[in-house]
Formats: structure tokens, sequence, C-alpha cells
């Protein structure tokens, strides 16, 4: 039982950065019906720019990680105001086939950045030691902050969108572009405000992934693990995106822990789609995904 307990904590500490990955997809998705296939280069770009301040200009992590988000935050608007928002309002398929774009140029773009400006280098966070261990149950510091941090990103999300005006006209370009417009929203700019977000909820998840191990321009794949997530819990639904990447760090967990010590090495990685599979033939807009009415 305690084997279980462990094997389930650790599954749902590690969810919760899969759920951070499926919110950077939904909030885009929920504004412009896009999905961005650039969010991995993204998370490895925003990363970058908070080491630069953390490790190479030594900023404490009280100032570099708000700098950091900041910078990630401006990332996204630009990347947004370039290569999305021409398209606003034509088919959302083109958005999706410039997300595809924009991911091979960013993972160029870094490359040559690194080339001739190095890495900044990296380290710990050097967070508190809350590290759990009792009754035969342990759970590393690191697991915990990076749960804790993505519960706190996915709190201040969700109050910015329904306890606040900014929230509102995010919610209102959501549901309807052009009705928004009618009414006076600047479509625009809440896009290139939902880019910035996105773009500074993903970095979080890229710094906890990062403080795991050492930073590489290679991590950009972690990303796709946003895939199963939102087509799991639904690509318009923050508390899908949630649930899913609780769901999905569990299965990974137990199949790791209980099913490939049996010999089917690598199974963890195919369980997902496995799960992903069964979800779409059940329910295929995702466990909380919302069921569209098309009259003919």
């Amino acid at each position: 039982m305690v084997d279980l307990i462990q094997t389930i904590g650790s599954g749902i500490l590690v969810g919760l950065i899969y759920a951070l990955l499926g919110l950077c997809i939904v909030l885009i998705y929920k504004a412009s019906g896009a999905f961005n296939f650039a969010i991995g280069q993204m998370m490895v770009i925003g990363s970058y720019l908070f080491y630069t301040g953390f490790v190479a200009l030594n900023f404490p992590l009280a100032i570099a990680l708000p700098l950091g988000l900041l910078a990630a935050g401006a990332m996204g608007a630009i990347v947004a105001r370039f290569t999305i928002n021409p398209l606003l309002g034509k088919d959302p398929i083109l958005m999706t086939k410039a997300t595809l774009g924009l991911y091979l140029f960013l993972g160029a773009f870094l490359n040559f950045s690194l080339k001739y400006t190095g890495s900044p280098g990296w380290q710990h966070l050097s967070l508190p030691d809350i590290t759990l261990e009792a009754g035969g149950l342990l759970y590393l510091s690191e697991r915990i902050w990076a749960g804790i941090l993505s519960l706190i990103t996915f709190g201040l999300v969700m109050i910015t969108l329904y306890r606040t005006r900014w929230g509102l006209a995010i919610r209102a370009v959501s549901e309807n572009n052009a009705r928004a417009m009618a009414f006076g929203i600047n479509a625009r700019f809440i896009l290139l405000l939902i880019w910035a977000v996105s773009a500074a909820c993903i970095t979080v998840a890229g710094i906890m992934i990062s403080n795991f191990g050492i930073l590489s321009a290679t991590a950009a794949p972690v990303g796709f693990r946003a895939l199963p997530v939102v087509i799991i819990g639904g690509i318009d639904s923050i508390a899908g995106a949630l649930m899913a990447g609780i769901i999905i760090g569990v299965v990974e967990s137990v199949v790791f822990a209980y099913i490939e010590p049996t010999g089917l090495i690598g199974f963890k990685d195919v369980s997902i789609y496995i799960l992903m599979l069964i979800v779409l033939f059940i329910r295929p807009h995702g466990l909380f995904g919302t069921t569209r009415i098309e009259r003919v």
C-alpha cells in the first residue's frame, strides 16, 4: 500500500507540470481556435531568458523570476504580433500552420543565438528544502515545488480570467472574436495578451523541468506532452487540462512502477496514447471539452 501511495503521489506531482503545458495550449485555442505547436520552443527560450538573469547576471531568484516571466511574456507577444495577429479573422487552420513554421524558426533562432552568445548557464533554484519523508514515503523537494508552483500558476490564471476586467475581455474574445470587436474590445491586443500569458505559464513549466537537471536547447519536444493532455481533458477546458495532466502523470507512474518491471520496457510512453485513443472513442471532445452541436 505504501508503494502504491508513493507511486500515485509522484504521478500527481509530475502530472501538475503536464497540466501546465496543457494550459498553455488551451488558452491560445480558446482565444483563436488555433493549436500552438511552438509551445516547446517557447518553453526553452523562456527558460533561457530566466537563467540569463538568474545565472549569467546573478540576480536573486525573487528578482530573476518575475523579470524572466516578463521577458518570456514579451517574447510571446512579439511572436504573436508578427506571426499570428495578421491571420486574425481567417481560418484558424492557417494560424495552426503558422505555429508549425514558428516551431522550426524558433528552434533555428535559439541555436543561432546560443552559438554566438553561449549558454547563460544553469544552477538549482535553491528553494527551501521541503522534502517529505514519512512512513516509508519520500517526495523530493524539487518535485513538490514543481507541483506547488504549477498550482499557483493555475490559480493566478483563473483569478485573472474570472476576477478581472482583462479576464472578462479575454473570455469575450474567446467566445467570439467578431462579436467582441463589435462591442469595442480590441481583439488583436487581447490576443497578444493571451500569447504573453501563455508564454509566461510555459516558462514556469520549463523552469521547473530544468530544475530537475541541466537546461538543454534540445528539450523542446517535451512540450508535445501537452498533446495527450488537451485531447484527454478537452482542448477548450482549463479544468480539463488540470485533471488530464494529473491523470496522465498517475498512469505513467503506475505503469512505470508495476507494468514495465514485467518486461514491457518503454510501455509507459505507449500507455498514454492508448489512454488517449480510449478517451477519443468514448468522448471525442475530451473528458471536459465542450460538445459542439452543428445543424445541417
